[in-house]
């Protein structure tokens, strides 16, 4: 999807403020809602997204259904609210948007959240199995 001079100016903006938001979410959850000055800035930053989020275009919102632009666009009520939706929404904003300005030389210094994985439980196949002939422990051969 090619994007017009408007788009492209409005994604550089949305993207440098949720750079900031993202930052701060990478913190622990207690240590910024538990001062004020990083409840502020979190907040201040959610605000500054949905102002750059407005002006994209109707068609790139459209065309990337993963970010929640409702969500977005709403004011969170309470510090744990916005944490929360800070911590869903920026991440996805960034793994979704920044490849949209390949090529771009401001996008070569945005960070890049790892990719999105459903958490697995890794088995231990030898934990809790045992073969015939063979001790329970290797030091009791």
């Amino acid at each position: 999807m090619a994007l017009s001079a408007r788009d492209r100016t409005a994604l550089l903006a949305l993207l440098e403020k949720t750079q900031l938001v993202y930052l701060l979410t990478r913190y622990p959850k207690a240590q910024v809602l538990d001062d004020a000055a990083d409840v502020e800035r979190l907040e201040t930053g959610l605000a500054d997204m949905r102002a750059a989020a407005k002006d994209l275009s109707a068609s790139l919102r459209e065309a990337h259904p993963v970010i929640p632009w409702d969500e977005l666009a709403k004011k969170p009520d309470t510090p744990d609210l916005a944490w929360r939706r800070a911590k869903r929404i920026a991440p996805t904003l960034i793994r979704e948007m920044v490849p949209l300005l390949a090529g771009v030389p401001e996008a070569a210094f945005f960070l890049q959240p790892e990719p999105a994985t459903k958490k697995a439980t890794k088995k231990n196949p030898a934990k809790g199995t045992r073969t015939k002939g063979r001790s329970r422990s290797p030091k009791a051969r």
